[in-house]
């Protein structure tokens, strides 16, 4: 078997990435380990792609969820013979693990190798269409158009100087300030909404925007997206519910719905930006396609 690590390197946590790499030289049932690093935005993509056209069994994300992005964007628009993917958390939020199971140290993860055991889950998958083009793009964890596609628009933008946490603060805050929601059409299943919009976070797992637990029923192995809907909620309201958002309380507020649905079509006549697990992808008409039990993801949940 072969197995591939594809990193993008975090400073500030270089020793447990050592201790891996060092402790997965002597895994149990791989006759090669591939290590590849990212060296630009979008790397990990192609580096996916590559390893599975060289038959790697199981694909490795080394990062944040941003990386973990990329890899399951190069493996599934590869024909990938059932490759596994797993994660093994370095970056800032690291909140898809907070759903599928937390690594409690390198030695926990190295255990999960050596004893294989994975789970078919969920994907999404969003269409924006802008200008004219339509870019697609898989999603493990949260997907969310509205406030969160600004954010990650200027977050991406941004030359990223004073680090990623507080670059993400920063936007974070700036954001909330001058965001104005636009009026929307949005079709979920056989239902519609029709108003203001401030966000709509389509999910898959529970948590993002470093720990906010935006659908606490989400699941990654069900039929359905849990879908939570900001409609014409102020930015001091949704500031109020943090302390709720981080508890993974549901809010009872008249401006927020919940849903779930298979499928999500956005429209609306101004520019409406979208970001998929922290990663900016378009401003546009957004889509959303449930793929059930699509992907096999390495079980970390195991002692």
């Amino acid at each position: 078997m072969k197995i591939s690590f594809i990193i993008k390197e975090n400073r500030k946590r270089e020793k447990e990435l050592t201790s891996l790499l060092k402790q997965a030289k002597n895994l149990i049932g791989f006759s090669e380990v591939a290590v590849l690093k990212t060296e630009f935005a979008g790397h990990a993509i192609d580096l996916a792609s590559e390893q599975v056209k060289k038959n790697s069994n199981i694909i490795i994300a080394v990062g944040g969820d941003g990386t973990l992005n990329e890899v399951l964007n190069g493996v599934l628009k590869t024909p990938y013979k059932n490759t596994i993917i797993g994660y093994f958390p370095l970056g800032t939020a690291n909140d898809f693990q907070k759903t599928a199971g937390e690594i409690r140290s390198v030695e926990h993860f190295i255990n999960c190798l050596n004893n294989i055991s994975t789970k078919k889950i969920n994907i999404g998958k969003l269409t924006c269409y802008s200008l004219n083009e339509k870019n697609i793009r898989y999603f493990i964890n949260i997907a969310d158009t509205g406030l969160g596609g600004f954010i990650a628009k200027r977050i991406t933008q941004d030359s990223k100087n004073l680090g990623a946490h507080l670059t993400y603060l920063k936007h974070t805050i700036t954001g909330f300030l001058s965001y104005k929601k636009s009026k929307v059409n949005v079709k979920i299943d056989k239902q519609d909404y029709n108003g203001k919009l401030l966000s709509i976070a389509v999910c898959n797992g529970k948590v993002f925007g470093s720990g906010l637990i935006i659908s606490p029923n989400a699941k990654l192995n069900d039929d359905y997206f849990q879908v939570t809907l900001l409609g014409n909620v102020s930015i001091w309201d949704y500031i109020k519910n943090l302390k709720n958002l981080k508890k993974g309380n549901l809010i009872n507020n008249e401006n927020i719905h919940y849903y779930s649905a298979k499928s999500i079509v956005i429209n609306s006549s101004s520019t409406i930006e979208t970001e998929a697990d922290g990663e900016y992808i378009g401003g546009g008409k957004a889509s959303y396609e449930l793929l059930p039990y699509s992907l096999n993801l390495l079980d970390t949940t195991k002692e």
